[in-house]
């Protein structure tokens, strides 16, 4: 590791140490809210924060640690409250302010804040006006005035659903314990609030409509009351202990619709809104608990726990929304559609491709602190967000203005005319196109690539990294590829932080997921720690797989020749292309109105919906290793790119129109697999597959089962640490890499205590020099919280582990190290020197310890910091508890820890054929080359 990543490293850790001393006694549900809220507030450093109705300031708190840059500022109308805070929290932090003020009214002077979060208060303010629309109205606009220019408004509270829309509620018939509100039964309480909801409106005039309809089932009993008071309901029938307080409060009051309406007439970039769904809240609370129906008896999902609105102040005449308006009359295209066919086969496809192949560029350079920042280009028009309706629904609601946050994108013929590592060439480039200059010299970098859909998007997208100087101000985008010059919008080039774009695609603001894939590779190769904030635990029986794919023999067909997809005439009528019109919104005199226009190209398809899922299947070999099951096709775009189109990828399955919700979705997926909707596994928030052509939405998932439950499928399994390893080599799919990533994030606590990760360790040297280091991060920094004690005698319990089993394995591997060497020099050796001296076995360790090697070493991936989940961690840190209770003597504390928790160790000859087989992979990984610069042409159709 150089001196720089050791700055780097020991800046972060004093940070990341810091960060869970100031949180570590807060319960982990409120930091994980305050880094939610964050992860949807995209500032730039030294800004100020105003949280609205901050209570007693523990949330603003969270905020302020996990955000040390940003001055943040908690406001609320009672003195009580604010004076707790103050004693609190106040002196803890220097980033920190608390005021007593009304939020409802204009306390501020306009243009003081960055940013402005009503965080769960909106719905406060509306019951204390009497249920006033109008009261929220104005307080929205005096927040709005509040902001600077750009500023962003967070909302975060409940949408009304539909008006005038009733549902059939279908609940357990369950006793009650007693008459008190604690020990009411579910049903029993909804007959209660039917008729003391709304207790502020005059006597008699509260309560709402609801009858008791005949069962459907035993033991059930159904009512029918308005979609509003069932939401109502359901979102409080389990806080008993605060029920008399909330009472008197009306959680829903504007609609998604009526939300998106306000903002916009205040003047606002409504960027992105969406309902959300706390998947841990749906799990405790929900499920089990009730079914809901239409009026008409058709099941509904879970209804969203809360509605997220991000909103930007932009000045008169800005552009606040693109989206398509009606077809266009010319018959201009600037895409293509070819038919390939498989003669293997017999097969057809559609192939859509256009006149340029975009490479994305990412300037990025490292602050005094250690922070990766990024350059990227913010406020990009992406009209195709906002497209008409066409086939399949808006599963999870998310909608966008139609202004999105890409890597700065050229025509690869520009990059393909530079010489390369050539300095001169680099500068000139960077000002021509980035507008950013490079720092000591540095040169551009080739990334990974990645096929956003290889089965029918011709583009092969390269990824370029360059080291640049800080600029302080954003910069104008220049020469950018496939931009729409009639719009006003334009956006800008600035600096971001990496990981709080990292955490933007993670809750959804962003819908960018090779983004996400391009940042998580240069956090590795700088040898610097992500986080994650996602985890969860799997527990799968572990069998013998018998499907397990031959890893070997993927990678040396995947350096074939192979040219079976062949162009033929005509098309399949599988694609089609659009050519519309799409309208730039702005606000004028206080009204909306049109401020630009241009054509713009989509492919839509009129078999498949627009929605698909994208399924990795994960279980466990009798060695409690975790397996990731793929499928292997050969695909055209590959082909013409590399010369073969062997692709691994994860099982899809496209969306059909009856399928409205999350809920459903999780189910047809399920039974995809002939699993249980238990099984099932979300992977993170959905993203566009190419928001540049289409608006195919894909929707992340995993399924997790014993080898012998996915049948006679397809599907082979390779361990998860074959995956990271092979990162460049095995897969060309896109959306496979970023399911792989997640679940990586996700399933970490499984990984890390995989004995072969310690393998892998030696086995990695073998590729040092040979293939480029553009993986995936193994390790992450672990969230704050209440549960940081815990994850700290996780951590020690791996180091111990490891420290027990260390000289085991490195007597195992080493043997093996020398015995694959020795056979490789007698397979290269002539005849005659076949008894060469002893000697070159230690010119090969010394190779191999080389640190001066042209590629930069990959970094040893020890113990995973890695984070969990609450409410799948509460029997593990409850067992844990008692296990080490302050009643023990420390000694015997380490000796219980080792007892319970060390992984089985495997014998040496186990061990040993482990590493036979990593190193017979390695030999034939060594085949391949670094990635250039340049790339070979793509052979012609």
């Amino acid at each position: 590791m150089s001196p720089d990543s050791e700055y780097i490293t020991s800046t972060l850790e004093e940070y990341f140490e810091r960060r869970a001393e100031l949180l570590r006694d807060i319960d982990y549900k409120i930091v994980r809210k305050a880094w939610f809220t964050l992860s949807h507030l995209l500032l730039n450093e030294s800004g100020t924060i105003a949280d609205m109705g901050c209570d007693d300031g523990i949330m603003t708190f969270c905020m302020a640690a996990l955000a040390p840059n940003i001055r943040f500022v908690g406001i609320d109308k009672s003195k009580r409250q604010i004076n707790k805070a103050k004693e609190l929290y106040e002196d803890k932090v220097h980033n920190l302010e608390f005021i007593n003020a009304d939020i409802s009214t204009p306390f501020a002077k306009e243009g003081t804040y960055d940013a402005v979060i009503n965080s769960y208060i909106l719905h406060e303010v509306f019951s204390a006006s009497r249920y006033s629309e109008k009261i929220v109205k104005d307080t929205l606009n005096n927040h709005f005035k509040m902001l600077k220019d750009g500023g962003t408004l967070f909302i975060r509270d409940f949408a009304r659903p539909p008006p005038e829309e009733y549902v059939l509620l279908e609940m357990p018939d369950i006793s009650s314990n007693a008459d008190t509100l604690s020990e009411m039964s579910e049903t029993d309480l909804l007959l209660w609030f039917s008729e003391h909801a709304r207790p502020r409106q005059d006597a008699g005039c509260g309560g709402f409509f609801l009858e008791e309809l005949p069962p459907r089932f035993p033991r059930t009993r159904l009512f029918r009351l308005p979609y509003k008071w069932a939401y109502e309901f359901l979102m409080r029938k389990d806080d008993r202990e605060k029920w008399d307080k909330q009472l008197p409060l009306e959680y829903t009051f504007f609609t998604e619709r009526e939300f998106r309406k306000e903002l916009r007439g205040l003047g606002a970039r409504v960027q992105y809104s969406a309902p959300y769904w706390d998947e841990d809240l749906i799990e405790d609370r929900f499920e089990g608990s009730f079914r809901m129906y239409n009026n008409e008896g058709k099941p509904l999902g879970y209804p969203p726990t809360s509605y997220i609105a991000v909103a930007l102040k932009m000045k008169e005449r800005q552009s606040l929304l693109i989206g398509e308006r009606r077809p266009s009359r010319t018959e201009d295209s600037s895409i293509r559609i070819t038919a390939m066919r498989n003669e293997n086969n017999g097969e057809i496809t559609d192939v859509i491709s256009r006149d340029f192949t975009p490479s994305e560029i990412l300037p990025y350079h490292v602050n005094d602190e250690g922070r990766l920042k990024v350059y990227l280009h913010d406020g990009i028009p992406r009209g195709v967000a906002n497209t008409v309706p066409r086939n399949g629904e808006n599963i999870d609601g998310k909608r966008w203005s139609g202004h999105m946050t890409e890597a700065l994108s050229v025509d690869s013929k520009i990059i393909a005319e530079m010489t390369p590592n050539d300095i001169k060439d680099t500068v000139k480039f960077a000002r021509d196109f980035i507008g950013l200059k490079p720092r000591n010299n540095a040169l551009l970098v080739h990334g990974p690539d990645y096929y956003p859909a290889p089965d029918y998007i011709d583009e092969r997208i390269k990824t370029y990294f360059l080291d640049v100087e800080r600029s302080a101000k954003p910069v104008k985008p220049k020469n950018m590829v496939n931009k729409t010059e009639r719009f006003n919008a334009k956006g800008e080039v600035r600096e971001f932080d990496a990981q709080q774009v990292l955490n933007a695609i993670a809750v959804g603001l962003l819908p960018n997921a090779r983004l996400e894939l391009q940042i998580l590779s240069l956090f590795e190769h700088l040898n610097i720690k992500p986080e994650s904030w996602t985890h969860k635990d799997i527990n799968v029986q572990t069998q013998k797989i018998n499907k397990r794919a031959e890893t070997k023999g993927l990678l040396e067909k995947i350096h074939e020749k192979d040219s079976r997809f062949k162009e033929v005439k005509g098309t399949t009528g599988q694609l089609r292309t659009v050519h519309s019109i799409f309208v730039e919104e702005g606000q004028s005199h206080g009204s909306t109105t049109g401020l630009s226009s241009d054509n713009m190209d989509f492919v839509v398809s009129d078999e498949k919906t627009i929605n698909t899922a994208v399924v990795i299947p994960l279980t466990k070999g009798l060695k409690d290793d975790l397996h990731a099951g793929i499928l292997v096709d050969y695909l055209p775009v590959p082909q013409r790119h590399e010369g073969n189109g062997l692709t691994m990828h994860a099982p899809s399955f496209n969306i059909p129109p009856e399928i409205t919700n999350l809920k459903q979705m999780k189910r047809f997926i399920a039974d995809k697999f002939s699993l249980k909707p238990e099984n099932v596994i979300k992977l993170g928030e959905s993203y566009f597959s190419h928001i540049g052509l289409t608006q195919h939405r894909i929707y992340p998932f995993a399924v997790a089962a014993p080898p012998q439950a996915f049948g006679p499928s397809k599907t082979e399994f390779i361990p998860f640490h074959q995956y990271r390893l092979l990162w460049s080599s095995l897969s060309k799919d896109t959306h496979f890499m970023v399911v792989l990533a997640r679940a990586y994030q996700m399933l970490s606590n499984d990984i890390k205590n995989d004995y072969k990760m310690r393998v892998k360790e030696i086995v990695q040297e073998r590729f040092s020099g040979k293939v480029a280091d553009w993986s995936i991060p193994m390790t992450y920094a672990p969230p704050p919280g209440k549960n940081a004690d815990a994850k700290v005698k996780t951590l020690e319990i791996d180091k111990t582990a490891t420290a027990l089993n260390k000289e085991k394995l490195e007597a195992a591997t080493k043997k093996a190290d020398l015995e694959s060497h020795n056979q490789g020099n007698r397979e290269n050796m002539p005849k005659q020197d076949s008894k060469a001296p002893a000697a070159q076995p230690a010119k090969h360790d010394e190779r191999i310890a080389n640190p001066t090697l042209a590629s930069k070493t990959m970094k040893k991936l020890t113990g995973g910091h890695t984070p969990f989940h609450q409410k799948t961690m509460e029997q593990k840190k409850e067992d844990e508890t008692k296990s080490l209770s302050d009643n023990t003597p420390p000694q015997a504390q380490q000796e219980t820890v080792e007892q319970a928790t060390a992984p089985k160790l495997e014998t040496d000859t186990q061990l040993s054929d482990d590493f036979k087989e990593m190193d017979e992979i390695a030999r034939v990984v060594e085949k391949t080359h670094p990635l250039d610069l340049h790339d070979p042409k793509p052979e012609k159709w």
